[in-house]
């Protein structure tokens, strides 16, 4: 049974809020086509997210997507992201925005988590930094949303890819500095935003989290929109993901998703 958890979302803070899935959700799955692009927004119907069938117990290291947005709403928040699920109860999302700021729209791109506490505000709200950075620290050294420039119609690459274990050494954590933690094994965990024809001109984002998981259990891609705006003035296509496993040389590739 899917449980899906209202919040409220700032488009403007650290590590924005999402909607945190408990269970896989149960609705018809449709075949996936090869290269196709599945659309989110107007024209689509109302529903904002993608899941994908992966297989049981699959210990997922890299995800790649693609993605084309070409209507945004001109109010309010305009998230497209992809949505990465650890098995420690923590999850991370990130992709680019378009966020009314005054009068105008303002560029970002996030990549960010949190611990998963039922989802929505609550894992905000009850958020026990001093204990959550055992498990996953985000923004380490700067902020998780940040200005970055990025165009309609322009298609983007979007990977989520470990990186090394490393030691995080004994210091004072968190935006403030304020949290004083000891040594720390973590994975790194890499976000990049890479233009799909560099001719077309462009700049890469890149971002990392820190998570004691070594792997990703499922990933989902979803719009987002609140705080003015509407889904249906919002439109993007997404691409099916590929991903890898551990020991992967190639990429597998999906063969079902669903919307929710």
């Amino acid at each position: 049974m899917l449980k899906i958890v209202t919040t409220m979302r700032s488009p403007f803070v650290a590590c924005l809020s999402l909607l945190v899935l408990l269970a896989t959700p149960v609705v018809h799955a449709e075949e996936l086509v090869k290269d196709a692009w599945i659309g989110i927004g107007l024209g689509e119907g109302e529903k904002t997210h993608l899941s994908f069938g992966i297989e049981k117990d699959a210990k997922v290291v890299k995800v790649v997507t693609r993605l084309k947005v070409d209507k945004v709403s001109p109010n309010g928040l305009n998230f497209f992201a992809i949505q990465v699920n650890y098995p420690n109860k923590t999850w991370a999302h990130g992709g680019p925005q378009a966020n009314k700021r005054d009068t105008k729209l303002v560029r970002y791109a996030n990549w960010g988590g949190l611990v998963n506490r039922g989802g929505g505000s609550k894992d905000y709200v009850e958020a026990d930094p001093k204990n959550d950075y055992a498990l996953i620290e985000c923004g380490l050294g700067k902020p998780n949303t940040v200005p970055w420039e990025w165009k309609l119609d322009q298609e983007y690459i979007l990977t989520v890819e470990r990186g090394k274990q490393l030691e995080l050494p004994a210091g004072r954590y968190g935006p403030k500095k304020d949290i004083s933690l000891g040594k720390r094994t973590m994975w790194e965990w890499k976000f990049t935003i890479v233009p799909a024809d560099k001719t077309k001109g462009g700049r890469e984002f890149s971002s990392l989290i820190y998570d004691s998981a070594e792997c990703l259990t499922s990933f989902y891609l979803w719009n987002e929109s609140g705080y003015g705006s509407k889904s249906d003035e919002q439109h993007a296509h997404w691409m099916a993901p590929i991903y890898w496993t551990l020991g992967d040389e190639k990429p597998k590739t999906l063969v079902k998703w669903t919307r929710f």
